[in-house]
């Protein structure tokens, strides 16, 4: 029996005006025999014909009833141009109501996603740190743009595999696929450090490095939210965090060990982490079978929904900028400021520090005022970091300034848009899903950073930063606007907790 969830924006309009819940409302799922069965979605936003459950009038009531009506008749239509979406409840997993929800083993596995992430995005984040020394010191008569293609390849290769992670996750123990990812990371730093040119270090730090990093990172993030139910912003919060810690000690680490031993050596030592801690913390990763399989593992009929195309579009705007500041900074405080470099990757570590309480903002924000209302603002101030902080002053202060409201809001993106998704579909098959958002972040990693250094280059000749930072900017402000269509074609109430 296939079941087939309809309906249309009318089932938002049951929002109140101030502090209520666009999400809060009861209907059913029409079954291909015409039947119905209660369905709970007050976890969940979806764009469905249902009867307003506030009992404020009788005429919501009757029309509710003329709705379910109609429905039966319009079922067919509606199922192909809608795609099937999961629901958020215990009832999507095999095993039922897991007495293990919400408690101690739970918060577990979201510690263990919080270290896999200092050792995937946390390393991500710190590369800023190794683009500085290979700029000025290793490959001094190299273009930036040049050697920028290894963190964009990183970043890229991160994201793009998004979506193998989510089928192979459909098929396979996640435990196995996080150790034998970790131990791949580790030997792509090794590797690494035997290179001596920059090809080569795209191909070990970049393309081996971040295809292997995508698996530990992706079920890290997505893992914990099918335990997690009642606090999944806080869970995101804890999650996240790890990149924020991973890039402010890992960028540290990175910095000592290239004084002190030199670059290559500090591949090994970061490799032989990754190595014993991913390997130990893999069976942690434990992920919840779906009750009923998906009739296709690669399932692109997400692509028919609205929805998911604004988030898409929102997540490709926001993410591509989002890795400027880690790249570029470092670079602008040594030739523009004229500091040391020490001070260089100390804005790396602000960014990073400063993340830590941004995601916990989010997190707390989220769950008692919305995710995507949350998103819509979070996105907007990093804008602001960016024109209207960065740009206008050329000075540490601004420069010092800058990171700490872009590591607030910006590193907390990427998270927001994951709880945007749950809020939206679910969680049983999250992994999946969230990896064809991953894979938008993969295009706009590669294409706005390579424009980025490219502009740098041409325009700034090396030493004006006006153009990269007005282009990473905009982007910005573009995402925000795109949120925001989202957030009033969803519910145009503007008070209304989404």
């Amino acid at each position: 029996m296939t079941v087939t969830r309809q309906g249309s924006l009318k089932s938002l309009e049951s929002c109140s005006d101030s502090g209520s819940s666009c999400n809060s409302y009861s209907c059913s799922d029409i079954h291909s025999d015409g039947s119905s069965t209660p369905y709970d979605s007050t976890n969940r936003l979806n764009t469905r014909r249902c009867s307003a459950d506030d009992g404020k009038n009788k005429k919501a009531g009757n029309s509710s009833s003329n709705s379910s009506e109609k429905s039966g008749n319009k079922r067919d239509a509606s199922s192909q141009m809608q795609p099937q979406t999961m629901a958020m409840s215990s009832s999507e997993f095999n095993d039922g109501n897991d007495d293990r929800e919400d408690g101690w083993y739970a918060w577990a596995i979201a510690a263990a996603g919080c270290i896999l992430g200092m050792l995937t995005l946390g390393v991500t984040r710190a590369h800023g740190v190794y683009q500085e020394h290979y700029v000025l010191n290793e490959f001094p008569n190299t273009a930036s743009a040049t050697i920028a293609w290894i963190g964009s390849v990183q970043n890229m290769m991160l994201n793009l595999c998004g979506v193998a992670v989510g089928v192979l996750s459909q098929m396979c123990d996640t435990r196995i696929l996080c150790a034998a990812s970790a131990l791949t990371m580790g030997v792509a730093f090794i590797l690494a450090s035997f290179s001596t040119q920059v090809w080569q270090l795209v191909l070990t730090q970049g393309v081996m490095y971040g295809a292997a990093a995508s698996f530990p990172y992706i079920l890290g993030v997505t893992v914990p939210l099918h335990w997690i139910r009642r606090r999944r912003g806080l869970a995101l919060a804890v999650v996240y965090m790890g990149s924020g810690v991973g890039g402010m000690w890992v960028s540290l680490l990175t910095t000592a060990c290239i004084d002190r031993f030199g670059r290559p050596w500090s591949h090994r030592i970061l490799g032989l982490v990754m190595c014993g801690v991913g390997i130990a913390l893999a069976p942690l990763v434990v992920a919840r079978r779906p009750a009923k399989r998906p009739a296709r593992l690669l399932d692109l009929s997400v692509f028919r929904d609205w929805r998911f195309l604004l988030l898409a579009a929102g997540s490709f705007f926001a993410m591509g900028p989002n890795t400027v500041p880690y790249m570029l900074m470092p670079t602008y405080v040594a030739q523009v400021l004229k500091e040391g470099t020490r001070l260089g990757s100390l804005v790396v570590t602000i960014i990073n520090v400063s993340g830590i309480f941004g995601r916990f903002a989010a997190g707390v924000l989220s769950d008692r005022l919305g995710p995507i209302n949350m998103l819509v603002v979070w996105v907007a101030l990093a804008a602001y970091s960016q024109l209207g902080v960065w740009l206008p002053f050329e000075n540490v202060r601004a420069v010092v300034a800058s990171a700490a409201l872009f590591g607030v809001t910006g590193a907390s993106i990427v998270g927001m848009i994951l709880n945007a998704l749950a809020t939206i579909y679910g969680v049983s098959r999250i992994t999946y899903i969230s990896g064809l958002i991953y894979m938008t972040y993969s295009v706009a990693s590669l294409v706005v950073v390579q424009s980025s250094s490219l502009m740098l280059d041409t325009v700034g000749h090396g030493r004006d930063y006006t153009w990269p930072i007005v282009f990473s900017g905009l982007l910005l402000v573009a995402a925000a606007l795109v949120f925001l269509a989202l957030r009033l074609r969803l519910c145009p109430r503007i008070f209304a907790k989404l």
